[in-house]
């Protein structure tokens, strides 16, 4: 279904439970729509440069001509005609950065739609192409005040605070073949350190700094045990069937008779790389299928 871009532009978000191929496909209008606010951003930018340009050619106009022109009555002229001319580029001005900041509201991050699609297309593999799948991704900013999960003190800086944030940006629930329902989401993690630090001239000067702590994966699967009931056999060996990236560290293993549930830790440095978000998840899933694998057939 097409995206109703008035309220994407709102709410920054894109939820919806439809088939794999739908979904796949709304993502792609998602990219699409993303490379025409950055085209458009950019052009309204340079018109906008040019308008203000423009704007104080004239008033340099007006100045020279002021010195150079002897007969009032063409300076006047002269001056009249340049005032209507920058009124007019005054207004382009201001309509030029009222579109470049329609635009730049949906110039969207990119790893984030870039990641969904390669996720999407990965888990479509293994599911009925009519199956509803269930899809929330988020495009906002994770340094938002909802996305605030706790203020502290700074521990070495008197004065100083840190904000901490979360954001789950992505929310992927569905069915595979073998009736596998998972459960997979992103949640991006923040820290702003701000106060007032004394600079070399003796004045306070407000500071602030924004770091990224990572990105934490978590994948649910819930499986038949009628299918993979011998899973409680290997519930000490699980660790060894996991190969994650060298950027992703293991935060969390909980095997029971029902689910199987992981959480990964992605580094700060790559928590927004599409790539190694897409990578990540493969391996999550490769790992915990090797082990469902093997359930499967002890079971038999």
């Amino acid at each position: 279904m097409p995206i109703d871009l008035k309220q994407f532009r709102e709410k920054l978000t894109y939820a919806a439970q439809a088939s794999v191929t739908q979904i796949i496909a709304d993502l792609q209008e998602i990219a699409e729509i993303d490379r025409l606010a950055e085209l458009k951003q950019k052009e309204y930018g340079k018109k906008a440069l040019y308008y203000f340009l423009g704007i104080v050619i004239a008033l340099g106009l007006i100045i020279i001509g002021s010195i150079i022109i002897t007969n009032n009555q063409l300076l006047g002229l002269f001056t009249l005609l340049l005032i209507v001319g920058i009124l007019w580029l005054v207004i382009a001005f201001i309509l030029a950065l009222v579109n470049r900041a329609k635009f730049s509201r949906i110039n969207v991050i990119n790893y984030r739609y870039q990641a969904a699609q390669r996720i999407m297309q990965m888990l479509s593999r293994d599911m009925d192409a009519n199956t509803g799948i269930r899809l929330h991704l988020s495009f906002q900013a994770i340094q938002k005040n909802e996305h605030k999960t706790s203020t502290i003190p700074h521990p070495t800086k008197s004065g100083w605070k840190i904000d901490n944030y979360q954001h789950e940006w992505i929310s992927i629930q569905g069915l595979f073949l073998d009736k596998t329902r998972f459960e997979l989401s992103a949640t991006s993690l923040s820290k702003k350190q701000y106060g007032w630090k004394r600079g070399s001239s003796g004045k306070n000067k407000y500071k602030s700094k924004i770091k990224s702590v990572g990105l934490d994966l978590h994948l649910n699967l819930t499986y038949s045990q009628r299918r993979y009931g011998a899973i409680k056999v290997f519930k000490n060996e699980v660790d060894s069937a996991l190969k994650l990236p060298k950027l992703s560290n293991l935060r969390d293993l909980r095997v029971t008779d029902k689910s199987l549930h992981l959480a990964v830790r992605i580094s700060p440095n790559v928590a927004d790389n599409q790539e190694e978000i897409y990578q990540t998840v493969t391996a999550m899933f490769l790992s915990l299928y090797q082990v469902l694998n093997l359930a499967k057939a002890l079971s038999k």
